[in-house]
């Protein structure tokens, strides 16, 4: 077995080793992924807007048409569509079909007639029956004729004839009329209109004042008036039935017009696949070009202005260049995706680069380069979703999101970074859009700025109004220099005013996610935590009212030498507070909550003392654990002490060593540490110290305080304790400069009221 140090060397490595291949798969999959976003193919060399400068003079490389644009071309496709006439077919056989139609409807109403008339007579006869047999054996029989009666009725309505229940039919059931007259009436209303056709209605979106018709393959183009339709026929065929049956039934009447309209159809008949067939024909042989451009030809020189005209014939050419496959080809695409990937990962570098110099802490926590990478593909997924899926206004893309959370969760200094990185990325993936990363840049500082120092939630508001007014601001100057329509211009205004309520709001409620999946402790958290209604606060103010003073005033002087230094001044002032809840479990063991003439160490040993003083921050982190305190503010607990020693007891126990002749272990009389590792927890240290050794000045002044300062300052270097801390000695320096008139403030002197010493003295006789 491998001996401690070697082991742990070994696992060391092993760590490390597994966190690079960590960030690089990350950062790996992070370049696959925003180049997925790019749009499709290559990038065109010459993407110019209209009214924009060319900086170049643009030379055809070879010969190409100049295509209309889409609302062009839509629109001549359109006028050629509208040539078209629609297509009618005359159909001879209708006129035959519809005469057979009303023969067999006729031998069919004649079957039905008599079917009807026999099952009646047999029902009479039935009814006559004595015999209870004979009157089953009838019953079962007048079922099936029933039966039979229904096929009919069922066999006339699929024919036509709907209303079989009304008066005139069942006149006809019980007179039984003529069918042959009834169909030879029909017939002779009915089939004369098919010799001057009856024409069917056209589409609801079609009127045309001509038809072509075809009528035995040949066409012609005739006026659809020429023609009756089925209202108008209809209207014919009533004229004639009503003079044939003039002097007779209405009824019968009726029950012609009921077989004429079962049969009626149209013989000229609209063909909706001929008429698109003959539209797509004539929308093809529309040209899609204006002209031709030729090799060599200038299509534009430099610093002219770009003419739609000019931006047709790049549009032409971009579109010459996939025509002519320098994008399709397997080859060409996984170069052009290899490109973005590269071009993706130059800007990436910016970023990553800056991490690894400067803020190696975030750099080497996978969890928040994960954040990172979760959160720009996230913006870059919403940016490709509303420009290109959505077709909305490229202000509408909520980058100032990422800009909020980046602060909140890092600092500023980071998130201006990211923003940098992010909004170059997008604005390329979204057509190198100048606008868009100008306004981004803009807005996403200012966002930053809002809330770099976040103390409360009301900042939600100034933030909603930081980003609506960068927005608007931005978006009226581009709009001065450009000639755009009012429209586009309230367009990109709605858009971004929305962005700009609804980017904050959003921020602050994924800052809670963020918070629990990812394991972050943000300002918000810091801010919950000063509440003095906390449980843990609450006790140890009720528990150990010294401490809780002590904690609040180290917090003071934290604040001071954190915003000096540039450090987090809020997580100084939580760590301060937090910092000696341990003392909560025995606190009258620490002078300062021991009232005046009792102290509890005077009948222990000295090492024992140092084992209950060092004990309160094991107690600590019990606690700090059992009430789910974040990890960035339990550090303080052991860190503020390091592995230093309890000085006071361990000279005690020198002094009786020298009495008993006896050996101590210096180890009994240490902290467990670990040793302060970051600005904050450093400045807690020095502070506490500090604030605690201050109290037994006798005649405090401000020389006596920067020396006792410089002894303390001096004692945590010598011994190590701030060699894992990124402070500077010039931070140091700063950070005395910055504590001396918190010091001072908080241990100047009182003037005596009158009459005070005696009452004091009297206080004193009492007790």
């Amino acid at each position: 077995m491998l001996p401690q140090s070697k082991k742990v060397v070994s696992d060391e490595k092993k760590y490390q080793l597994w966190l690079r291949i960590s960030q690089i798969a990350l950062i790996a999959l992070l370049l696959v992924v925003t180049a997925l976003f790019f749009p499709r193919g290559k990038i065109f060399q010459f993407n110019y807007d209209v009214d924009q400068i060319t900086t170049e003079t643009i030379i055809a490389p070879f010969d190409y048409d100049i295509l209309k644009t889409d609302e062009a071309l839509e629109q001549d496709r359109k006028a050629r569509e509208n040539t078209i006439q629609p297509v009618f077919i005359w159909d001879n056989t209708t006129r035959d079909g519809v005469n057979t139609a009303i023969d067999e409807l006729r031998e069919q109403l004649a079957l039905w007639y008599q079917a009807e008339k026999d099952l009646a007579t047999k029902k009479t006869y039935w009814s006559t029956f004595t015999d209870s047999l004979a009157a089953d054996s009838m019953a079962n029989q007048l079922q099936e004729d029933s039966l039979h009666v229904l096929n009919f009725r069922l066999d006339l309505q699929h024919r036509g004839l709907k209303d079989l229940g009304t008066p005139r039919w069942t006149y006809f059931l019980e007179k039984g009329p003529s069918t042959r007259q009834l169909a030879n009436s029909v017939k002779q209303a009915l089939l004369p209109q098919y010799m001057l056709g009856i024409i069917s209605e056209l589409p609801v979106d079609m009127n045309a004042g001509r038809i072509t018709m075809i009528m035995r393959g040949k066409e012609s183009s005739r006026n659809p008036q020429d023609f009756r339709n089925i209202d108008e026929a209809w209207e014919s065929v009533q004229n004639v039935l009503v003079s044939n049956y003039f002097d007779r039934d209405q009824r019968l009447e009726q029950l012609a017009e009921d077989i004429a309209k079962a049969v009626m159809i149209p013989n000229l008949n609209y063909s909706s696949e001929l008429t698109e067939n003959r539209k797509a024909e004539a929308r093809n042989l529309v040209p899609i070009s204006i002209g031709k451009v030729f090799k060599n030809e200038r299509i534009v020189d430099a610093n002219t202005r770009v003419t739609p005209q000019i931006k047709q014939k790049l549009n032409s050419l971009e579109k010459e260049y996939i025509r002519k496959g320098y994008g399709d080809s397997a080859a060409n695409k996984v170069t052009t995706f290899v490109g973005k990937m590269m071009l993706s990962a130059f800007l990436l570098f910016f970023f990553f680069a800056y991490l690894q110099t400067y803020r190696s802490q975030i750099y080497n926590d996978i969890k928040l380069i994960a954040l990172v990478g979760v959160i720009f593909i996230m913006t870059l997924g919403l940016a490709h979703l509303i420009v290109y899926k959505m077709g909305w206004s490229e202000f509408f893309v909520p980058m100032t999101i990422a800009a909020m959370i980046f602060t909140v969760v890092f600092d500023g200094r980071i998130a201006f970074i990211i923003m940098v990185t992010l909004t170059l990325i997008t604005g390329i993936i979204l057509s190198n859009n100048i606008p868009f990363i100008v306004a981004n840049l803009f807005v996403s500082s200012l966002a930053i700025y809002t809330v770099r120092r976040l103390r409360s939630r009301s900042q939600i508001l100034w933030s909603i109004l930081a980003v609506t007014s960068g927005y608007v601001a931005v978006i009226a100057v581009f709009e001065m220099i450009k000639f755009s329509s009012w429209e586009s211009v309230m367009e990109h205004m709605v858009f971004a005013t929305a962005n700009g309520i609804l980017s904050p709001l959003l921020s602050y409620g994924l800052l809670v996610l963020i918070e629990r999946v990812f394991k972050i402790t943000t300002n918000l958290t810091l801010l919950e935590l000063l509440d003095f209604n906390n449980k843990l606060l609450s006790k140890l103010a009720m528990k150990a009212p010294g401490t809780f003073k002590h904690s609040i005033d180290v917090g003071n002087l934290a604040v001071a030498a954190s915003e000096a230094v540039g450090a987090n001044s809020l997580l100084a002032r939580v760590g301060a507070y937090y910092h000696d809840i341990g003392k909560a479990e025995k606190p009258e063991y620490f002078i300062e909550n021991q009232m005046r003439g009792t102290n509890k160490h005077e009948k222990l040993s000295p090492r024992l003392s140092a084992t209950v003083i060092v004990a309160h921050v094991k107690d600590g982190i019990k606690l700090a654990e059992e009430n789910r305190l974040p990890s960035i503010v339990a550090d303080f607990i052991p860190m503020h002490h390091g592995k230093t020693r309890v000085e006071y007891f361990y000279q005690q126990a020198l002094e009786r060593a020298k009495e008993t002749d006896s050996e101590i272990n210096e180890a009994d009389f240490r902290y467990p540490g670990p040793r302060p590792n970051t600005k904050e927890t450093g400045i807690l240290m020095i502070a506490e110290a500090i604030e605690a050794a201050s109290r037994s000045l006798k005649s405090p002044n401000p020389q006596r305080i920067e020396s006792l300062m410089d002894t303390i300052i001096e004692s945590r270097i010598k011994s190590g304790e701030l060699t894992n801390c990124p402070l500077t000695f010039r931070d140091l320096e700063i950070i005395k400069s910055a504590m001396m008139p918190v010091l001072t403030g908080s241990m100047h002197e009182r003037i005596e009221y009158p009459g005070q010493r005696q009452r004091l003295h009297i206080m004193d006789d009492e007790d």
